[in-house]
């Protein structure tokens, strides 16, 4: 009998730390949505990664109330459709599907590839979603106030955008 240990192969040793990491996010994200609900305070949405992304410097651009509008809408939007909870769904089945590729062998590289574009193919509808609040948000605004729009979007350029004061009220 051999006394030498079976080792693990690196590439394996890898791939689980890779899913951890996946199912640590995951599960990150379920408990923030359980603990923020539906109701989450809205105050920090400029600030925030997700939804505004989308949008980036436009949306850091508008007054908090404007902000405030586009959450709504994209909530209530998503909320009519019933979808919030199936994208998440379909997210989470997602991300396990590419854990169980990920700890095959050998690796499935257009397996793995087609999960990442059906991933990115909900989240760009996501993005989508809220472009098109962003447009009619400010559609809805007076000259005066996208001129208003415009030069606080020329300053966040000039700042590297960047928000430097506080959000307006």
């Amino acid at each position: 009998m051999d006394d030498a240990k079976t080792r693990t192969p690196k590439r394996v040793k890898v791939a689980l730390a890779i899913s951890l990491a996946i199912n640590v996010l995951v599960v990150g994200a379920i408990v923030g949505a359980i603990l923020h609900g539906g109701d989450r305070d809205r105050s920090s949405f400029d600030k925030r990664g997700g939804d505004t992304a989308a949008i980036g410097i436009y949306g850091r651009a508008l007054e908090k109330p404007d902000r405030r509008a586009i959450g709504q809408r994209l909530r209530d939007g998503r909320a009519a459709r019933g979808q919030e909870i199936q994208i998440r769904a379909e997210l989470g089945e997602m991300v396990r599907e590419a854990s169980d590729l990920l700890k095959q062998t050998p690796f499935d590289k257009g397996a793995f590839f087609d999960v990442l574009l059906r991933q990115q193919g909900l989240i760009k509808g996501r993005s989508d979603a809220m472009q098109d609040a962003l447009v009619e948000q400010i559609a809805a605004m007076s000259p005066e106030q996208r001129a208003e729009y415009a030069e606080r979007l020329e300053e966040l350029l000039e700042r590297g955008g960047r928000r430097g004061k506080p959000d307006r009220e």
